[in-house]
C-alpha cells in the first residue's frame, strides 16, 4: 500500500516537472516567477527590505513559513496560477487543458513501461 501510494507521489511530481518544462519560453517563466513573488511571500518580504518596511518584512517571512509546514500545496497552485497568468494575460495559446493532460498521462506511462 505504502509503495503504491509512494509510485504515485513520484509520479505526480513527474507530471508537474514535465508541465513546467512545457511552460519554457519567456512569458511562461516570467508568469511562473511572478506568481511566485506573489504567492509565496517572497514578494512582500523583498518590497519590504527595498522600502524598508519592517512590516512589511514580517508578512512575508509570515506566510513563507505557513507554506513551508507539510502538506501545503504551495508548487501545484502556484504552477496552475501561473499557467492561468501565460494564457490569459500573456496570450500564450500553447497552453491549454489538453496539453497538461498529455505531459501527466506521459508521465505515468513511463512508469508504467517500467514494470
Amino acid at each position: 500500500m505504502i509503495k503504491r501510494w509512494w509510485n504515485w507521489w513520484i509520479r505526480f511530481w513527474k507530471g508537474i516537472w514535465l508541465v513546467v518544462k512545457s511552460m519554457g519560453n519567456w512569458k511562461g517563466v516570467l508568469s511562473l516567477l511572478i506568481t511566485w513573488l506573489l504567492i509565496s511571500g517572497s514578494g512582500v518580504s523583498l518590497l519590504g527590505v527595498i522600502i524598508a518596511n519592517t512590516w512589511l518584512i514580517g508578512i512575508g517571512i509570515t506566510t513563507y513559513a505557513f507554506w513551508l509546514g507539510p502538506f501545503t500545496p504551495l508548487i501545484p497552485i502556484n504552477i496552475g496560477i501561473a499557467m492561468l497568468m501565460q494564457r490569459y494575460v500573456f496570450r500564450d495559446k500553447s497552453v491549454s487543458w489538453k496539453a497538461i493532460k498529455s505531459k501527466f498521462k506521459e508521465a505515468f506511462q513511463k512508469e508504467d513501461k517500467k514494470r
